[in-house]
């Protein structure tokens, strides 16, 4: 039945660990029946034949699993095939597969990962054209842009350097000379763009693409270079220490919610029930949170931020990161089981822990903020080799902050402006003089605090002023609110037209705040008597400016400065202060992508 194989030129590919025998791969066939409860004969089943200077593996056989849209407790079973199929060569494996895949623990013992840099020699050449690219930012605040999908004939024309090396590539399709590609890099895996093949086929693909993960030399395309580079754990950590970790909650619910989920999660215990929806919502909120990462062994265990309570615990391994515990309340208490069995019969359920930590589902920030450790592999961001110039000069000085008593000062019924040593009054006196108009936007369906519009000859500029106070810091706690803010209301920068008759309405009011009716106007300034108008007009305009402006008095950009210049000089930086600096790095390029400058205003 091997002759009837019709499959893909799609494999994942390893590096062989410890030697394959005739026993690892029986044992391995017995493990996937076992796994998936077959009891009836395979269709077809082969141990490491010969074909040239190759040896392959395969098996194919039917099971029997309730379907995905029917409850766990129905009789109703639906009956699917599956097939695994290795090719080993010159100590590489191909595997190809569908429905059934490699348990765990022969990864671990038998298995590695191909170096990123291989599968980039192999598939993104000098002369190769990127056609879809899916990144991941490397920020772990659950505020910014966590991944980001772009395509077109040939990306290296509309996609700029600016806002890519905080960009961590995660699968990508390239055209090189006619052959298109799909790799994801992380997990080894290749396709190619083909017919559908038979067995003989798919191993000679298995061979070339083995025989071009093996060469030591070739040059990585231009383009793909402008985005995080990726480098070895043991580089990183003789040039840098972990400093705080986060999950990717991401991959989580993907996999847990859907139409066809492929994993439950559970209370742990001999009659486990599955999270309800809440539940999970609860939960993922928990995982939401970074941790601080403490200790200097190889063993570390990570703490709530500003606390010393220690709810996780990691393993700095030769070539990983692992996660050994994670004793978070909800997380202590969860196992994770496939829903390929019905609720509490799967024999390989498992801790969340061990879950997160062979899914890659862990991030890891360093005290040299130009790395991170994502999907198994630590990226290296360059934008610091200026010595922070490009992150500083998005950060503008205001003197009078550092006045500032309060956000928007005090409120009385016969008050007609905010106070001057309120960061309201100093959007209001100083940032937003020159806007001939500036109305307040403050509660409610709120855009931004403020929003300024002015008008120079063919000049139009629209500002959205973010305006937030707090204690100086260096830490990230500050920047959560005012950045998620901003991000979200991007896309109200272009004055929807279908939203704005109810705010140009509420624009005409007085502002009231906090119980208290004032005589303030929202409209702070304007220098035409039809602000719609005045609004339609710069909604049309072909060349606006469009700013995101978060003012705070929190912030010094000395006190950044002089962090940053530390670290040149090998001070290890503080966790909060790394989380601070991903999350506006990440502000500053999700604005950037969306056609948006990004900036703060802070204390000098």
């Amino acid at each position: 039945m091997i002759d009837d194989l019709s499959v893909a030129k799609t494999a994942v590919f390893f590096s062989i660990r410890r030697d394959l025998s005739d026993k690892s791969i029986e044992d391995l066939f017995r493990s996937i029946r076992a796994a998936h409860g077959a009891t009836g004969n395979n269709i077809f089943r082969h141990t490491r034949e010969h074909a040239g200077d190759t040896r392959w593996s395969a098996i194919c056989f039917t099971y029997e699993r309730a379907p995905a849209f029917l409850d766990d407790s129905t009789d109703i079973v639906e009956t699917l095939c599956g097939y695994v199929m290795l090719v080993e060569y010159q100590s590489y494996v191909a595997v190809f597969s569908s429905r059934l895949s490699i348990p765990a623990h022969f990864k671990t013992k038998y298995l590695a990962p191909v170096s990123i840099n291989r599968v980039e020699r192999a598939i993104a050449k000098q002369n190769a054209v990127f056609q879809k690219m899916r990144t991941r930012n490397m920020s772990i605040s659950r505020h910014a842009m966590r991944y980001k999908m772009v395509e077109a004939a040939d990306l290296s024309n509309v996609v700029g350097p600016a806002g890519s090396r905080r960009q961590a590539p995660q699968t990508y399709s390239v055209d090189v000379d006619g052959t298109h590609m799909t790799a994801t890099p992380g997990t080894g895996r290749i396709a190619l763009r083909s017919d559908r093949a038979g067995y003989e086929e798919i191993i000679g693909f298995a061979k070339e693409m083995i025989d071009a993960l093996r060469a030591d030399a070739g040059e990585v395309s231009a383009f793909l270079q402008t985005f995080a580079r990726p480098m070895t754990l043991a580089d990183a950590l003789s040039v840098a220490q972990p400093t705080a970790l986060g999950i990717d909650t991401s991959r989580l619910t993907d996999a847990a919610t859907g139409d066809a989920p492929a994993i439950r999660i559970v209370r742990a215990g001999d009659n486990p029930t599955q999270l309800t929806t809440a539940e999970l919502r609860t939960l993922i909120e928990q995982l939401d949170r970074p941790l601080d990462i403490k200790g200097d062994d190889k063993l570390r265990h990570a703490t709530l931020p500003d606390t010393e309570e220690q709810v996780a615990s990691l393993s700095l391994n030769k070539t990983r990161i692992a996660l050994r515990s994670l004793d978070l309340p909800v997380a202590a208490t969860v196992e994770v089981e496939s829903t390929a069995f019905p609720l509490g019969a799967d024999p390989d359920r498992q801790p969340l822990y061990r879950y997160l930590d062979e899914n890659g589902a862990i991030i890891v920030l360093f005290d040299d903020v130009r790395l991170a450790y994502i999907d198994g592999i630590v990226f290296r961001d360059e934008t610091l080799r200026d010595g922070g110039a490009a992150f500083l000069r998005y950060l503008h000085v205001e003197p009078s902050l550092d006045g500032v008593e309060s956000e928007k000062g005090e409120f009385t019924a016969a008050k007609t402006a905010f106070d001057a040593d309120s960061t309201f009054g100093v959007v209001v006196n100083q940032l937003a003089a020159t806007d001939t108009i500036l109305v307040c936007d403050d509660l409610d369906d709120e855009w931004a605090d403020f929003i300024g519009l002015r008008t120079d000859g063919t000049l139009t500029q629209i500002t959205f002023y973010h305006a937030k106070a707090g204690d100086l810091s260096l830490g990230a706690g500050q920047f959560h609110i005012a950045v998620s803010q901003a991000l979200k209301n991007l896309g109200n920068m272009t004055f929807p037209a279908e939203r704005m008759n109810a705010k140009v309405q509420r624009w005409s009011n007085l502002y009231n705040n906090e119980g208290h009716a004032t005589q303030i106007s929202r409209t702070i300034r304007s220098n035409t008597p039809h602000l719609g108008e005045a609004i339609a007009q710069a909604r049309s305009a072909p060349e606006a400016i469009r700013r995101a402006v978060i003012v705070t008095s929190s912030l010094s950009k000395q006190a950044v400065t002089n962090v940053l210049n530390n670290a040149q000089n090998g001070v290890r930086l503080r966790p909060s202060f790394v989380q601070m600096y991903w999350l506006l790095q990440s502000f500053f390029s999700d604005c950037a992508e969306a056609g948006v400058s990004g900036s703060i205003v802070c204390r000098p």
